[in-house]
């Protein structure tokens, strides 16, 4: 299932052809309905969640490049023991992840974010996990992030060293009997990462 969310709020659809959304296809879909939905949803905060079923992988995605620019970004889990890196960012629980640059791969942006956002170094992806997707109002355009998400592990040991600019505050370590608190304080789309994630804690010290 696709979920995109704004907020708290949550847009859901069983199909999507995401693949669609990085190619310039001129291929004209009938998408206009879905546009004025989403739109509808999201100027209307009353809705919490948008439901759009089985619509059409291939109208979604082109109702989705009509309505949103994309500022695709990449982000990692860090565990280390049984634990993994968390970050405080205005005042808020979050993972470490940041945008992706021009000619980066999101493998190499995931490694290079963490890293400034940490100070954590010597990192290597273990796995992909999956991405998560969430809007934002940006100086009048409504824009798409796709965070792609990478498992990864380090070589270096624990830092602490926030990225101030980025209003990170504090970098710190969860475990299992922190993972709750986390899952209820961090961003909504955040939340769908934690069942992945709590499997790995649990068993790394097994």
């Amino acid at each position: 299932m696709y979920r995109l969310f704004c907020n708290d709020r949550c847009l859901k659809a069983n199909n999507f052809c995401e693949d669609l959304l990085s190619v310039d296809n001129k291929e004209i879909r009938n998408s206009d309905d879905i546009v004025y939905k989403i739109l509808d949803w999201l100027y209307d905060e009353s809705q919490p969640c948008l439901d759009l079923g089985n619509v059409d992988g291939k109208d979604l995605a082109y109702a989705i490049k009509t309505v949103f620019r994309q500022a695709p970004a990449a982000g990692g889990v860090v565990i280390i023991d049984n634990q993994f890196v968390a970050i405080e960012r205005n005042g808020i629980p979050d993972l470490p992840k940041g945008h992706i640059e021009k000619g980066e791969s999101p493998e190499v942006a995931a490694l290079r974010e963490v890293e400034e956002e940490t100070g954590i170094t010597d990192l290597e992806i273990i796995n992909e996990l999956p991405s998560t997707w969430h809007c934002y109002l940006l100086n009048n355009q409504w824009t798409i992030k796709k965070t792609s998400w990478f498992l990864m592990r380090t070589g270096s040991g624990m830092k602490n060293i926030p990225q101030t600019e980025e209003g990170i505050s504090k970098v710190y370590l969860v475990d299992n009997n922190g993972i709750k608190d986390f899952e209820d304080e961090t961003f909504a789309s955040l939340k769908t990462l934690v069942p992945f994630i709590l499997p790995v804690i649990s068993s790394a010290t097994k």
